[in-house]
């Protein structure tokens, strides 16, 4: 197993957005599917937020968003965009592989920045995008919101009740049919740094965001010409243990975790339920479902997109960052690249 490496770089004290004015003002670029489904009706219920410019070279989905969501001013140019409306804000949605000019640029102008997942196509490219933002001393966030999953992050709460966490699980499965071709932007990037990702992010999260110590992994194409099947042993620092298990040829989509501490269990699934049992009890000592724990069905709710973005917002206004940066991403990346590293099946 190889040793993980360490790196510290200085960073500027975050800006916080102008004063002058009670809301933070956002500019968007992208008007793609998860744009529509879960960040901007976010965004859009915020009452301390004003959307102030919409851009994307698809003028019909253009015009569809910005009267979706009152949008008066829209662009087809972003810079123009930028210079017009000179927000606090830019959220940047788009695939990871176009995406890194266009972030750099924003940053690059002064201006505070969310993205998706992933924060690049690798390790480097993210690199480079946290020491712009850390230089200029901008807010930064990337859309990790397994971090901010209402019902998965109060399952894990109250095993931290018990005491510190041990191990973590954590499980992404989806039914992919292996194709001529990547089915990820032709394998622009390959699955587990732009899909399961959320799973190795998440990992680093639930168990408290210390460094990695060691890897063993296995990564196996199964029965395609790529990378289908990521399963990996990641010791931290803190001593805790993760376990990624993550395989796109399996009967169908899960997300589900294990939260584990001294007398206390989670098993948690993002779409469905949670329970917790402490000190061998024979009922959980907690249980509920996404939909009950925040009493709607709303996706961009339940998921944890409105938490994440309310966070994001809540950064801007105090110029203090959040855990989910382009910094800790950086260790994200970095975490998939190990796993690569240290497979001993290819």
């Amino acid at each position: 197993m190889r040793k993980a490496r360490s790196k510290t770089a200085s960073r500027s004290q975050p800006k916080a957005a102008r004063s002058g004015g009670s809301k933070v003002r956002v500019a968007l670029i992208g008007a793609g599917g998860m744009a529509n489904g879960v960040h901007y009706p976010s965004l859009a219920g915020f009452e301390d937020v004003e959307i102030v410019g919409l851009c994307d070279v698809d003028k019909k989905k253009l015009t569809a968003t910005a009267r979706k969501f009152k949008i008066s001013r829209t662009f087809s140019d972003y810079g123009r965009m930028l210079d017009k409306t000179d927000p606090d804000a830019v959220y940047a949605l788009m695939p990871p592989h176009v995406l890194f000019s266009v972030a750099a640029d924003v940053l690059d102008r002064g201006k505070h920045l969310f993205i998706e997942k992933p924060p690049a196509v690798t390790t480097f490219q993210t690199e480079c995008l946290a020491k712009i933002a850390g230089d200029k001393g901008l807010i930064t966030a990337v859309g990790f919101q397994r971090r901010y999953h209402p019902m998965i992050n109060r399952c894990w709460k109250e095993v931290k009740k018990k005491g510190r966490i041990n191990q973590v699980v954590s499980c992404f499965y989806k039914n992919s049919v292996p194709q001529a071709q990547h089915p990820y932007y032709r394998g622009a990037i390959d699955i587990l740094r732009c899909d399961a990702i959320h799973a190795v992010d998440s990992l680093r999260y639930y168990t408290g965001l210390s460094e990695v110590k060691s890897v063993a992994s296995e990564v196996r194409n199964l029965d395609a010409w790529y990378g289908m099947s990521f399963n990996a042993i990641v010791h931290f620092a803190n001593d805790a243990v993760g376990v990624l298990l993550a395989n796109w040829r399996t009967g169908r989509r899960f997300f589900k975790f294990e939260f584990h501490a001294g007398g206390a269990s989670a098993f948690a699934d993002t779409d469905a339920e949670g329970r917790v049992w402490v000190d061998n009890e024979e009922s959980p000592s907690f249980e509920t479902t996404y939909t009950e724990f925040v009493g709607c069905e709303e996706t961009y709710i339940v998921q944890g997109f409105r938490a994440e973005n309310r966070a994001f917002i809540d950064a801007v206004k105090k110029g203090k960052g959040v855990h989910n940066s382009l910094a800790d991403a950086v260790k994200t990346m970095r975490l998939a690249d190990m796993i690569y590293e240290n497979a001993i099946t290819r």
